[in-house]
């Protein structure tokens, strides 16, 4: 074979081989992710599952995991004979995979979980094949270039774009000029190089416009709708000594304590209607009147946060009882008014209104709910307070509440 059939060779070996290694590494990886995204599937709902079959109340149950697991989208529970009895949450949409679970009672209960949070997965799973094809090829080809030296500008311009893309630069397409026409196998290259660089690039912007999991802190919009106002209430129900406490008893104790606790609590604010925003280390972060707008915000707050310090007391009491510390506890509470877009029912500058209930819960004594001035006013007409007068003005300490009058 003379040098002209071993370069022809050479070249048309290394697209072939180009291609069949990033062929087989897009297979291979579009099956691992599916295989991989449908066991992820399995493994929330199996983990769903264990909270039902701790024989807690159903409903109760199943508005904390709405609140707290954003990747579901509705729970219902059916009879003995399949009838429906109890519902939450909304079948609309597409993306959810239905699967069927047993609670205590070893009745039926329907899960439905959104599936475009794992999309994430099989795209970069993909793109990450189809670079290392790309790495790989391009060896491949440089080896088959040592075969003709006239290439060796054309390969080296291959190379560069390659490694530019490797680093998620997909601008970087290869130009083609006159000089190209009388090589018809780089040619080809060179236009598959590009065509696939588009392909990225659009797979790239289609992901980034994906549809993303609700959170209570976004404060952004694309709605061109005018955005309105309305009062958030912010509760922060705060752990005192937080840091000496860690330091003094034992890990797991302490873990086990903290994991009831927050368990507890952020049932009692879901039952109040209010959503659950952090767990922080000493902190349980809740607003109300959000997403949906609600009837006395303020005074569900109240509320909550009186039957979170019943909770905590009852626990610590508990551990006395058994020679270990006691934990104590306090809560803030403020509201603010706060730019909302209807269409989502999602909070503007969300933090602000939890910084005020958060200085507000460091200035609180032990066991006591302190609400603001503004929140004082709204709910005066039902709940006893103390005044307590500061040095940057004053709070209110609640010390009863009318009874009955947040009625669930």
């Amino acid at each position: 074979m003379d040098s002209s059939g071993m370069r022809g060779f050479g070249a048309k070996g290394g697209f072939i081989l180009i291609l069949i290694v990033m062929v087989i590494s897009a297979v291979v990886a579009i099956f691992c992710s599916f295989f991989y995204s449908s066991r992820v599937l399995e493994y929330k709902a199996k983990e769903i599952e264990t909270v039902f079959k701790e024989g807690n109340d159903f409903s109760r149950t199943a508005k904390n995991v709405l609140n707290v697991r954003p990747d579901v989208a509705y729970l219902k529970l059916l009879d003995e004979n399949g009838i429906l009895k109890e519902s939450f949450g909304g079948e609309g949409g597409k993306g959810i995979k239905e699967f069927e679970l047993r609670n205590a009672d070893n009745n039926t209960i329907m899960l439905g979980v959104k599936e475009f949070t794992n999309k994430n997965l099989t795209f970069y799973s993909i793109l990450i094949s189809v670079l290392i094809g790309i790495v790989l090829g391009g060896i491949c080809l440089f080896a088959f270039s040592l075969f003709s030296s006239d290439q060796s500008v054309y390969h080296e311009r291959l190379i560069t774009s390659m490694k530019r893309v490797s680093r998620g630069d997909f601008t970087a397409k290869l130009d083609i000029d006159e000089s190209m026409y009388s090589d018809v196998t780089m040619l080809r290259v060179f236009e598959s190089f590009n065509q696939m660089v588009d392909q990225l690039r659009r797979k790239k912007d289609d992901y980034v416009k994906e549809p993303q999991s609700f959170q209570p802190t976004i404060v952004a919009s694309d709605s061109k709708e005018q955005a309105k106002l309305r009062r958030v209430t912010a509760l922060v129900a705060k752990i005192s000594d937080f840091k000496e406490l860690s330091t003094q008893l034992d890990s797991s104790d302490f873990t086990s304590f903290l994991t009831d606790y927050r368990k507890a609590a952020s049932s009692i604010i879901s039952d109040y209607g209010g959503v659950v925003d952090a767990l922080l280390q000493d902190e349980i972060v809740a607003l109300f009147n959000v997403p949906d707008e609600q009837e006395r915000p303020e005074l569900r707050a109240i509320c909550a946060a009186v039957e979170v310090l019943q909770v905590l007391a009852a626990m610590s009491r508990k551990r006395k009882i058994q020679g270990k510390n006691a934990i104590s506890g306090k809560v803030g509470i403020d509201e603010k008014p706060l730019p909302f877009y209807p269409e989502s029912g999602i909070p503007q500058n969300v933090k602000e209104v939890i910084t005020l209930a958060r200085g507000i819960s460091e200035d609180a004594p032990l066991w006591k709910v302190l609400v603001s001035p503004e929140v004082y006013r709204k709910v005066s007409n039902h709940v006893e307070v103390n005044e307590l007068p500061l040095d940057h003005g004053k709070l209110f300490s609640i010390v009863g509440v009318e009874e009955g009058v947040i009625q669930f």
